[in-house]
């Protein structure tokens, strides 16, 4: 995954040297994330919301064809109630996580007017965990206490590297703006340990960006 990672990132930056007519995007977005779970025949998840920031370098190929790779950055934050014994205690988490991104998606786009054009885009993203942290807080009737847990290195089973494949539809307006919203399924399970568990994560993305 390492090697995978490595060469579609050297890629990248070959396309983004050679090609002087490609168009630069600068945005951000609204990202919201579902990590679901499963082991044996017990089924779970979490959603969380975020941001995600970055450029992308549009390259036409043929026609309305184009390649766009880019690099984002990306936060996800999120509560969740772990248990609770009545009024006894109660312990709650705070998921927060931050990755670097980068998508290779294919376009396609069509001319609704002069200064409008819809597109449709696909591809694969390659993400790169830089931080995962959980903090837990208990509350109980004798006093309070807190923890955080470094998921990348308190706890060996939760994989950094991870692989999307998804698409979405977008709009160009005046040549300046764009917005689009886009769905990516993980394929990489999250959970590196020896038990059977199947741990993927989604993401919904909208987003804005100006076009240069």
């Amino acid at each position: 995954m390492k090697k995978a990672f490595a060469s579609l990132f050297a890629a990248s930056l070959m396309l983004l040297g050679t090609q002087a007519f490609a168009q630069i995007s600068v945005g951000a977005g609204y990202l919201n994330s579902t990590e679901s779970v499963k082991s044996g025949s017990n089924k779970s998840s979490d959603n969380v919301n975020g941001f995600y920031a970055g450029a992308s370098y549009n390259i036409p190929l043929v026609g309305e064809l184009g390649v766009a790779p880019g690099l984002y950055f990306s936060l996800l934050s999120g509560k969740q109630d772990i248990a609770s014994v009545g009024s006894l205690a109660a312990v709650k988490g705070t998921f927060t996580e931050m990755a670097l991104n980068i998508p290779v998606n294919f376009n396609y786009g069509y001319n609704l007017a002069p200064d409008m054009r819809a597109f449709v885009f696909a591809g694969p993203t390659f993400q790169y965990g830089l931080s995962s942290k959980v903090k837990y807080d208990a509350t109980t009737i004798v006093g309070n206490a807190s923890k955080t847990v470094d998921n990348y290195g308190d706890n060996s089973d939760y994989g950094r590297f991870n692989v999307y494949l998804g698409g979405g539809v977008g709009m160009d307006i005046a040549s300046t703006f764009q917005v689009t919203v886009g769905y990516d399924y993980g394929l990489v399970n999250l959970y590196t340990g020896d038990n059977d568990i199947q741990r993927h994560r989604s993401n919904i993305k909208i987003g804005v960006a100006y076009l240069f």
